[in-house]
């Protein structure tokens, strides 16, 4: 028999959208893909060069688990440099992704029972990474009204004894929300009154829009000892393929994530790790194209779907995704057969228009869906009229 852990996770619902467009393309079907969460732009030349130096002058071996200390020394650099936070590059564990780190610090810190608070909507992962930790998910909900930002009054009421760990993400997978300085301001004084730790999920922190401020729990004196700050180079250097992420951490909550991370992969790839080296060398110029690029295609998408009956959609404030609500929609039907939910209308998007989105129900929001604009400006316009057009058949 399996575990009983395993028993309950479930199938990422990415997974069957990937699949079937998969299936649509060999058919030689075009497909308007917004499904994705990766950017579409290429490793900057420095990241590829570094690579491929690495193989040549065969730095193809084991590192030490926590990760080359060059690299931990980069990332300590940053963290000073953008976020005012000092560590040492003890402090630092190099992982393989930032959800290869959110594993391991949810596996140093979470005990059987023990609970864990993740705001609704969230990406999909979190619930399922904490289950296999062995803990209790509480969700703290978020309202459309309020462009799906964590309040604080909500998450107090949620916090018990037992709550172990609150988990952040700002900006958001899948709402795009960016929190600011004032909600973060609340959410430390409720989380100064509470010993809990904070795992803070910013691996979309430079992808910022309209000169929004990224803000870290960590830049907080009373929360520094305790919250785990994740990041990586995979959406900001347009490295997903690549695997590298990492922490900065209490010393004590570092140590236990190295000793799980030595255990379990050893360390993360060696010549990624130079890759990452020097994207983070190249500094901010890279992630600043990319976003000027996401703020152009943010932009198509919020004109195209704006002012589309019975969809309600914020514009964007971060990461690369667009979060339209549309419960009005899933009560309809078309040529006589009901929507019934948000997979529903996914699946009539892909089958009749050949737009891929994912179904809102894949992070807890089941009336609305996720757009991805890291795509070509093309791509986004063509996709975004053809949502509206399916709207409009929408009896």
């Amino acid at each position: 028999m399996l575990s009983s852990r395993v028993s309950r996770l479930t199938i990422s619902q990415t997974l069957a959208i990937v699949e079937k467009v998969r299936e649509l393309q060999k058919q030689g079907v075009t497909i308007y893909d917004m499904s994705v969460g990766e950017p579409d732009h290429p490793s900057p030349p420095e990241v590829k060069a570094a690579g491929i130096q690495a193989i040549n002058e065969n730095f193809t071996r084991y590192t030490a688990a926590a990760g080359i200390v060059e690299l931990r020394q980069a990332i300590v650099e940053k963290l000073k440099r953008d976020n005012g936070l000092e560590y040492t590059a003890k402090q630092i564990v190099v992982g393989n992704g930032a959800k290869h780190i959110l594993a391991s610090s949810l596996l140093a810190l979470v005990d059987p029972g023990d609970e864990v608070i993740v705001p609704e909507p969230s990406w999909l992962s979190y619930p399922e990474l904490v289950w296999l930790a062995g803990g209790e998910v509480v969700f703290a909900p978020t309202k459309v009204e309020d462009g799906f930002h964590l309040r604080a009054d909500v998450l107090e009421r949620l916090l018990t004894p037992r709550t172990k760990v609150v988990m952040l993400n700002s900006p958001c997978n899948p709402t795009g929300t960016v929190m600011t300085r004032a909600e973060m301001d609340a959410i430390a004084d409720v989380l100064k009154r509470h010993r809990a730790y904070v795992l803070s999920d910013e691996i979309y922190e430079y992808l910022r829009f309209d000169g929004r401020e990224h803000v870290s729990a960590a830049q907080y004196p009373w929360l520094q000892d305790r919250t785990i700050v994740v990041n990586g180079v995979s959406k900001s250097y347009a490295m997903t393929g690549w695997r590298i992420g990492y922490c900065a951490a209490p010393q004590d909550v570092a140590d236990a994530i190295c000793k799980i991370q030595s255990q379990m992969t050893s360390s993360a790839c060696s010549i990624s790790q130079k890759a990452a080296l020097a994207g983070l060398k190249g500094g901010l110029a890279y992630p600043q194209m990319m976003v000027d690029d996401f703020r152009r295609r943010r932009d198509i998408c919020y004109e195209e779907l704006g002012n589309v009956p019975g969809m309600h959609l914020d514009r964007p404030e971060g990461a690369f995704y667009a979060f339209p609500h549309i419960p009005s929609m899933l009560t309809g039907s078309v040529d006589g057969k009901p929507l019934k939910d948000s997979t529903g209308f996914t699946h009539y998007l892909l089958d009749k228009y050949h737009v891929a989105v994912v179904p809102g129900s894949a992070f807890r929001a089941p009336d609305c869906i996720r757009l991805s604009f890291a795509t070509s400006d093309e791509i986004v316009r063509e996709a975004c009229k053809r949502i509206a057009a399916a709207v409009a058949e929408i009896n």
